[in-house]
């Protein structure tokens, strides 16, 4: 609208001016020209013919329309055909209705172009998160293939370490039992000292003044007798019959076996051929059979064959052994086999008395065996029964295992040392046999 300066002063009939017609029509030119200024055709320029086709004319448009050259134009469409919207963008009325006819969309190709970046689009996003799902799954097969890697390795290297432990530990006890072995063979070749008669008219020597009397209990008598000697000593004893006294001292204590863990060996392989995993003929060492083996592993503490005979046991065989005879001290480990006292007198006692479970063939094979050891020095030379015992001795450990079958009442006595010597077991059990009989 025009400022109120700019219109013009009332008149003489008290009219206003902007009220004439001049006026008027100048006021609907400027509305006019608002209007057109604000048709959508001023925001929505016409669509883009594509390359290569040519725009319809505007008479074709206007004879779509109907409206022929030269024929009289539509009064209403004055006002649209003086809009400057009728020009914009290069295409004329007749355009737009076609622009917005269904069978003209083909010259508008823009919809479709949107349709077909928004599909690109989609199949874009849906081959990224099929991608993005295929790298996440080979991610996890590979680490999965490290994680199965990585725990073989930890098993190789776990069984290389028990592999070279197990080595380790044979070529220990190969040591001890070399040892053992020529300690043996040296004893073996020395010839006790022959025995002179006392003199008739000479009383017979006397016993050292601190032997201890028993009273009647055996423990306490065992262990001043243990004490009375040198070196560290446990007793255990067992009476089979008579008044069945037992005693012990340190009788649970583990100590090393040395060689009377044979005992519980050969237990084993009697089991064994008893139930027909195991034959007596079959050649085990030199040209030994089992049988022989069997019977020089215990008279004469026999090494080579006491391996054999451990390798077809096993070690947990070997454990599964000493549970079973009632030996629960008795362990066996790859260094040096422990027992106690306690556990040796258990078995020899079942044993002598046919508890051990073996029949008779077998129960004979193995008290033949203790029968005819040639080791003599230890509980054999101090008592006045029969003696059938298994001894091991080994870097200064001293043991006997011995069942005594004494005039008077038969008996077991097992004597584990450390720092003592033969002549030590040998008083021990004559002061036994002194104070049982």
């Amino acid at each position: 609208m025009l400022p109120r300066d700019n219109l013009p002063r009332r008149g003489q009939e008290a009219r206003p001016a902007r009220h004439s017609y001049s006026y008027r029509a100048l006021g609907l030119a400027t509305a006019a020209l608002l209007l057109t200024s604000c048709s959508p055709a001023v925001f929505q320029p016409g669509p883009v013919q594509p390359q290569g086709v040519d725009a319809a004319p505007a008479l074709a448009g206007a004879a779509e329309s109907g409206n022929q050259p030269g024929s009289p134009a539509d009064p209403q469409d004055d006002d649209a055909a003086d809009s400057p919207a009728a020009f914009e963008g290069g295409t004329a009325t007749g355009e737009e209705n076609d622009a917005e006819d269904p069978d003209t969309s083909t010259q508008a190709p823009l919809p479709a172009l949107a349709a077909e970046v928004k599909d690109a689009r989609e199949a874009q996003r849906e081959a990224a998160a099929e991608g993005t799902a295929a790298l996440a799954a080979a991610r996890d097969r590979h680490q999965k293939q490290l994680d199965e890697e990585a725990e073989q390795l930890a098993e190789e290297q776990a069984e290389a370490q028990a592999e070279l432990e197990r080595q380790e530990a044979e070529e220990a006890e190969a040591s001890a039992r070399a040892e053992e072995e020529a300690q043996a063979e040296e004893e073996a070749q020395e010839e006790p000292p022959a025995e002179s008669a006392p003199d008739p008219e000479e009383p017979a020597p006397e016993g050292p003044d601190n032997f201890p009397t028993f009273t009647g209990d055996l423990d306490t008598y065992l262990d001043d007798l243990a004490d009375s000697h040198s070196g560290d000593i446990s007793i255990s004893l067992t009476e089979i019959g008579g008044q069945g006294r037992t005693g012990s001292t340190a009788g649970n204590e583990s100590r090393v076996s040395a060689s009377t863990y044979k005992l519980f060996v050969a237990y084993g392989i009697l089991d064994r051929v008893e139930s027909g995993e195991l034959e007596w003929d079959d050649t085990i060492d030199g040209g030994r059979d089992r049988a022989t083996c069997l019977s020089e592993m215990i008279s004469l503490s026999d090494n080579p064959c006491a391996d054999v005979f451990r390798d077809e046991i096993g070690w947990r065989g070997l454990r599964d052994i000493a549970a079973e005879t009632g030996g629960p001290t008795t362990d066996f480990i790859p260094s040096y086999t422990r027992t106690s006292t306690n556990d040796l007198t258990a078995f020899l006692a079942r044993l002598e008395t046919g508890q051990l479970g073996l029949n008779q063939d077998s129960r004979s094979r193995l008290l033949g065996a203790l029968g005819e050891n040639i080791y003599r020095q230890g509980v054999p030379a101090g008592s006045a029964g029969t003696v059938l015992n298994k001894v091991g001795f080994i870097e200064g450990y001293l043991n006997d295992a011995a069942i005594v079958r004494h005039p008077q009442g038969t008996y077991v006595i097992s004597i584990m040392s450390e720092g003592s010597d033969w002549e030590s077991i040998a008083s021990i059990t004559r002061q036994v046999e002194a104070a049982l009989y």
